[in-house]
């Protein structure tokens, strides 16, 4: 994957730059590199991955701005970005975008039935290039479209564009770091935008329930807790299933000297623990 020879510092108010010749691409959205850390604004609906690349849950929303490591690292062969400070990890098509070539000339859209202007032309033409973002959206005529700009809604059909041609990222890239602490600290973080409490949850082993997990308080954001394991597997899922909050990535944390729980998609950690599977 390459990254474009010119990087642009930018404004999260002018994201998006392209061209006024054939080849319409949209130059890096990089706001500013603070050392090995780079703030990028997120175009695409982008899914967090843990080190596994296993789905955590956690999803980052289009025009966040939020700070990566500047360079990526691989996971099981696949790209990723990681979230400078946590373990969260998002590919870099829903940041930088992929090069794709126009195949029939194209008209801009900022809904099925409304078309739009992209740097001031309401056209694409056939042989041109342009960069597009995450996954195809599927609007209300039941045709595929690609986001091409923003924060205004402009796509183009996906019907009118090529295969990838190539990643606008950095081909340079390192192994995730998998050095796994014993324990570690973990601060609630609640990501609801209603909700501002986290449950703590224990198991009931001798309630003839087939979910024996039972919440037994709640604590705000802030509070910090010592963990020794981090989980997933039969109890996490009956955790997930108690507050009916399946997110991808079922896991929970054990905190440290105590028969309590709490779920992973809760809590930021200060260090990355092993993730161990428990099926009994």
């Amino acid at each position: 994957m390459m990254k474009k020879n010119k990087i642009a510092l930018i404004s999260a108010a002018a994201l998006i730059a392209v061209t006024p010749l054939t080849v319409w691409t949209t130059q890096s959205n990089e706001v500013q590199a603070v050392g090995t850390s780079i703030r990028k604004t997120i175009m695409h609906t982008a899914i967090g991955y843990d080190t596994n690349g296993r789905n955590s849950g956690i999803k980052l929303y289009p025009y966040k701005v939020i700070n990566v490591d500047q360079i990526p690292v691989r996971i099981n062969d696949q790209q990723y970005y990681k979230v400078t400070g946590k373990y969260l990890y998002i590919k870099p098509t829903n940041i930088d975008g992929v090069t794709r070539k126009i195949t029939h000339n194209t008209y801009i859209y900022s809904s099925s039935t409304k078309r739009t202007s992209f740097n001031g032309r309401r056209k694409l033409n056939k042989g041109e290039t342009i960069t597009t973002y995450g996954s195809s959206y599927k609007f209300k005529d039941g045709k595929s479209y690609f986001r091409i700009g923003g924060p205004s809604k402009q796509y183009v059909k996906a019907a009118n564009l090529s295969s990838v041609i190539k990643s606008n990222t950095a081909s340079g890239s390192t192994d995730v770091n998998r050095h796994y602490a014993k324990e570690t600290i973990v601060t609630v973080h609640v990501r609801s935008t209603y909700k501002k409490t986290a449950p703590i949850f224990t198991f009931d082993e001798n309630t003839t329930a087939e979910n024996k997990a039972v919440i037994v308080k709640r604590v705000p954001n802030g509070t910090k807790f010592t963990v020794d394991r981090l989980e997933y597997g039969k109890r996490a899922d009956m955790v997930a299933a108690k507050i009916a909050s399946f997110n991808g990535n079922q896991a929970i944390y054990h905190i440290k000297g105590t028969n309590n729980w709490i779920y992973s998609i809760d809590v930021d950690p200060e260090k990355q623990l092993l993730e161990q599977y428990y099926n009994k």
